[in-house]
């Protein structure tokens, strides 16, 4: 990984004029060989080969609504998470394996429904915002009232994406959701507890990016081409809510409320080479996980 961590320092150092959230910081996402790409399918043992250095767990977030700020507890949430891409596909791959005390995610009714074991009140979600050409700029929630509704609804996700999970299903802050299904997007969840108990949630999510995302005419929009070296846009938060009414933590990774709406408030991730130094030949494909390498098992030593 020493070269990755050259590469990645000198993007630091001549970008850090226009970087994000949080200042100074450029966290990489794995990049998916041809052959080896994640499969959506809630089974996160093909991303069991992915190293320490593209970790991110729930030290790296941040909460801003309710003032816990960095008072993190692992007995009430811990994270583990990847974030990814690939050129093959064009899309952005983000993994999430979380302990929660009180786990209030997912819906038996969504159509085809690839969770299993998860309650009814979509309150515990993980939103993700994507801004592709890291090109800043709002895209959600304007005020400006020289702006009419059609305009502002022609704006919104237009140049970049909020996604997440509802009651129903999979998700976008747009006029449609369209470019969260396949072939643009896609989202598979389960969880191992019943309705407001203690369990663990294993989601993974694929997602195109945009440039200009029409949401009247979504296979005509113009997709953002993911190239190796490039610096991206990204966030993603953690609602996390203890009864299933509201939440209680609002835990973002750009450290800004302000990331659900506006793209300068995002975190910057680098699309990375292949690595070297992960042993793509020996990942695990769906079926083949071991049960003692679950988070559940090792979310305690960070509670310890």
């Amino acid at each position: 990984m020493k070269k990755f961590a050259l590469i990645a320092g000198a993007i630091l150092v001549s970008t850090t004029c226009w970087a994000h959230l949080p200042e100074g910081l450029v966290r990489p996402a794995v990049h998916f060989p041809s052959g080896h790409l994640p499969i959506i399918d809630s089974d996160l043992s093909d991303w069991d080969v992915v190293t320490d250095p593209y970790l991110i767990t729930h030290e790296d977030l941040t909460e801003t609504v309710t003032g816990l700020g960095t008072q993190r507890d692992a007995a009430d949430l811990a994270l583990r998470a990847y974030v990814g891409w690939s050129p093959e596909t064009n899309k952005i791959y983000i993994m999430e394996d979380r302990w929660d005390d009180a786990v209030w995610v997912g819906d038996h009714s969504w159509e085809n429904a690839k969770g299993s074991g998860c309650s009814g009140n979509a309150r515990d979600f993980l939103e993700i915002q994507i801004d592709g050409d890291h090109s800043g700029g709002q895209f959600n929630s304007w005020r400006d009232e020289s702006l009419t509704q059609e305009e502002k609804d022609i704006l919104h996700g237009q140049q970049a994406q909020g996604y997440g999970l509802r009651p129903n299903g999979r998700y976008a802050w747009h006029k449609t959701y369209e470019h969260a299904l396949p072939p643009f997007g896609d989202a598979a969840f389960t969880c191992t507890n019943d309705p407001g108990e203690p369990g663990n949630f294993y989601a993974e999510y694929m997602y195109t990016p945009w440039n200009d995302l029409r949401w009247t005419d979504v296979p005509n929009s113009v997709q953002h081409i993911l190239t190796e070296g490039e610096i991206f846009g990204f966030n993603f938060t953690v609602l996390d809510s203890d009864t299933g009414g509201g939440y209680d933590g609002y835990w973002t990774l750009s450290g800004d409320t302000n990331s659900c709406h506006h793209a300068d408030f995002l975190s910057d991730f680098f699309l990375s080479p292949v690595d070297p130094d992960i042993d793509w030949a020996s990942q695990a494909r769906p079926g083949t996980a071991v049960e003692e390498k679950t988070w559940g098992h090792i979310k305690a030593t960070f509670a310890e």
